[in-house]
């Protein structure tokens, strides 16, 4: 009899055990502005595996991409807390929080920007005006380019219907250009139709959406960043206990520390496949991206000069 109730109790003490662990895992849905497939996506996908290993029985992350939220939806969701997580360029939400897209003017590494004060000053504009937890970004220093089917005129793109975003409409206004706003999965069919000319989109990519079809050009020097935000629901951020938020505190710091390496390599293999389908790189000076640099960095401080200005000295070396 003894021996039976000992059995009992040890099944009902595991049992506990093993119910209080699971109670103790939370579980986070996640969005993706990118499918898994696409090569920004992937790095982040990658990190989810990562953060479901290292931080398991305190935290696992569910990922679902633009099928289910539509990407230009996906950080409305998140600051409502339909979602707990977005992984999403601040580009996306600028009409909001238009000086979070100032990390997109760095060149200093996201590792530095956590321990010089920059990152406090993005996390608390984050928490003021997203509900939301700036946990860290990634592709920082992929830069962007003007990929185009016809070649340029003399430095100028008068006449061009470019597929453009918030952070560089006004650059490519200034070369001339008629900036076009459309989603990822709809610039095959525009570049197909020829309802637009070119594109900018950074130096990843090109060949996971089938561009490379239609893309003859890459113009450069690579302008600004192509910075993509991991940002969590401020409301489930606080209601984390201690030991789940430091694991996704210690996966990013890992995740900013791993960066450079990951970014130098993806790179090559990039390049290899504009080269290979035949995208040819023209180089228009350092005042082509100097002047998209200066544009942008006039419309950040006309929005927030106090605190653009705070920023720009510990983002900028």
């Amino acid at each position: 009899m003894k021996t039976i109730i000992a059995i009992v109790t040890t099944a009902v003490v595991t049992t506990a055990l093993s119910s209080a662990a699971q109670a103790a895992e939370v579980k986070l849905k996640a969005a993706s502005f990118l499918p898994e497939r696409v090569i920004f996506a992937k790095h982040f996908y990658r990190w989810v595996n990562d953060v479901n290993q290292q931080c398991a029985g305190k935290v696992n992350i569910s990922v679902v991409g633009p099928a289910a939220v539509k990407s230009l939806e996906q950080w409305s969701a998140l600051k409502s807390g339909v979602i707990d997580m977005h992984f999403g360029p601040p580009n996306y939400y600028k009409g909001t929080m238009i000086e979070a897209d100032v990390t997109s003017l760095a060149n200093v590494p996201s590792a530095t920007q956590r321990t010089n004060g920059a990152w406090a000053i993005i996390n608390e504009m984050h928490n003021e005006k997203m509900n939301a937890w700036y946990l860290t970004h990634i592709t920082n220093g992929v830069p962007f380019y003007l990929y185009t089917s016809k070649p340029h005129k003399d430095g100028r793109f008068d006449g061009f219907r470019l597929r453009s975003t918030p952070i560089y409409d006004k650059f490519f206004k200034a070369l001339g250009a008629q900036p076009v706003r459309m989603p990822p999965p709809a610039v095959y069919t525009a570049l197909e139709r020829s309802t637009v000319d070119g594109y900018g989109w950074p130096l990843w990519g090109v060949v996971d959406f089938g561009w490379d079809k239609y893309t003859k050009y890459r113009h450069g020097p690579g302008f600004m960043s192509a910075v993509v935000n991991i940002i969590v629901n401020l409301d489930k951020w606080k209601s984390l206990d201690d030991g789940q938020r430091q694991c996704l505190t210690d996966m990013a710091v890992k995740l900013e520390a791993d960066w450079p390496s990951l970014r130098a390599a993806t790179d090559t293999e990039q390049v290899a496949g504009q080269d290979a389908a035949g995208i040819r790189y023209v180089d228009l000076g350092a005042g082509f991206a100097q002047q998209a640099h200066d544009l942008h960095w006039a419309e950040l401080e006309a929005a927030n000069a106090a605190v653009i200005r705070k920023l720009k000295p510990l983002l900028v070396e």
